[in-house]
């Protein structure tokens, strides 16, 4: 038998309580409920990285579907792997926002992202971010040269979108500008490698 609308509403708000709680408990030095409940210490930690909205929404997905038996016991490992996902979407859009406040063009949100265009506009009108019109602004060989020479300097970080961040904070240019000259460096490397030839 499975759980009808509010009292699958009210499981929700206890499940959230439940964890804000166990998180609160732990804070303070108690880790007896954290326990009890079979929550990691890397799991707590993970949780307290979430806002209150976010934890009652993973609380909402971890309802979903369950029968009235399975409410009973908390499912520890599941919540885990919840929260796990809750942090990374969190995280996502946290460099999200960072990308449109340096400048990120739609293009290039779509492409690292896979934000349309509607969402990216909404976005920044909820961030109060100026959209810029006109076509952008060709860099100087200065500019070049430092984007190129932040890009290298950042060639053992994995993530392109990190790195890119990076790059943003070294040159202090919008990333508009820095996607589009890394681009080309890259297709430069990549024409490079691909005419090497091996001697015989």
């Amino acid at each position: 038998m499975y759980l009808d609308k509010a009292a699958y509403e009210d499981l929700t708000r206890a499940i959230s309580n439940l964890l804000l709680c166990a998180l609160e408990s732990c804070r303070q030095g108690d880790y007896g409920p954290a326990t009890k409940l079979g929550l990691q210490l890397e799991t707590l930690q993970n949780l307290d990285t979430l806002k209150a909205d976010q934890v009652l929404r993973l609380a909402s997905i971890y309802m979903k579907g369950m029968a009235i038996l399975e409410v009973m016991k908390l499912d520890s490992t599941r919540i885990a792997k919840i929260i796990d996902l809750e942090v990374e979407q969190a995280t996502v859009q946290q460099m999200q926002d960072q990308f449109l406040a340096r400048g990120a063009c739609k293009t290039m949100m779509n492409d690292l992202f896979g934000m349309r265009s509607t969402a990216v506009a909404n976005r920044k009108r909820f961030l109060n971010i100026e959209t810029i019109k006109g076509r952008n602004r060709i860099s100087t060989e200065i500019e070049q040269r430092h984007i190129f020479d932040a890009w290298i300097e950042s060639i053992e970080v994995a993530d392109v979108r990190e790195r890119l961040l990076y790059v943003a904070g070294a040159t202090s240019l919008p990333l508009s500008a820095i996607y589009r000259e890394t681009n080309e460096i890259e297709q430069i490397r990549n024409s490079v490698h691909s005419n090497k030839t091996i001697c015989a």
